[in-house]
C-alpha cells in the first residue's frame, strides 16, 4: 500500500509539471586539466604528470522549475594530454556525461550544483609506441577503449542563456596502462581531471 502511495504521488508530481517544465539545447566548450595519474608503481609515479586538453559538443537539459530539479545530458569530443619523460600522449574520445542537478532560480543568476556519471570512448590511437626511454618497463602505452567516471560540479546560468560550470570528473576505473613491448609487465593508471567549461543555452 505504501508502494502505491509513493508511485502514486510522483506520478501526480510529474503530470502537474509538464507545462512548467523546461526543455533548452546549448552548445559547451572548455578545458580538461588533467591531473597526474594515479598508480601503484614507484617507478612511474616521477616520471608521468598531467597536461592541458580541450573538449566541446551539444548539450540538453531538462529541468523542472517548480522544484528545482533538472537532468543534462552532454555529447562531447574530448582531448586530454599526458606526458611521459617529456612525451605527450593524446587521448581522444567521445564521452557522455549525464548529471542530476539542482538549479536555484534568480532574477539574473541561477546557481547550480550538479552530480553524475560519466562514459567515455576512445577514438584516437589506442596504443602508442614510447619513444627515447631507457626503461623498457615501460616502452608500451596502451589506452582503455572505454571508462567510467564520475562528475561533481556547480556553476551558474546568467540571464537564462550563458553557463559556467566548473567539475571535478574522478576516474572510477583504468584509463590506460603502461608496459614493456610484450606485456609481461604491466601497469595500470587512473587519470582524474578538472573540467572549466563555457556553454550557450538556447
Amino acid at each position: 500500500m505504501k508502494k502505491l502511495l509513493w508511485i502514486s504521488a510522483i506520478l501526480l508530481i510529474v503530470s502537474a509539471t509538464p507545462a512548467a517544465a523546461q526543455l533548452n539545447f546549448g552548445l559547451k566548450a572548455g578545458m580538461n586539466l588533467a591531473q597526474k595519474p594515479s598508480t601503484d608503481f614507484n617507478e612511474l609515479k616521477e616520471s608521468i604528470k598531467g597536461s592541458t586538453g580541450w573538449f566541446v559538443g551539444p548539450s540538453i537539459k531538462y529541468t523542472f522549475p517548480l522544484l528545482g530539479l533538472g537532468v543534462e545530458a552532454d555529447v562531447l569530443y574530448s582531448q586530454t594530454n599526458v606526458e611521459l619523460e617529456g612525451q605527450k600522449i593524446l587521448n581522444q574520445s567521445v564521452d557522455i556525461p549525464l548529471y542530476l542537478r539542482f538549479d536555484i532560480k534568480l532574477p539574473v543568476i541561477t546557481p547550480f550544483i550538479a552530480i553524475g556519471p560519466q562514459f567515455g570512448w576512445n577514438i584516437g590511437d589506442k596504443e602508442i609506441t614510447l619513444e627515447n626511454i631507457e626503461n623498457e618497463d615501460y616502452s608500451k602505452y596502451t589506452l582503455s577503449e572505454s571508462d567510467i567516471s564520475l562528475n561533481l560540479g556547480l556553476g551558474f546560468i546568467l540571464f537564462n542563456h550563458l553557463q559556467i560550470h566548473g567539475n571535478y570528473n574522478l576516474a572510477l576505473g583504468r584509463t590506460a596502462e603502461v608496459s614493456n613491448l610484450d606485456f609481461s609487465k604491466v601497469m595500470e593508471l587512473k587519470t582524474s581531471k578538472w573540467q572549466i567549461s563555457l556553454a550557450y543555452i538556447f
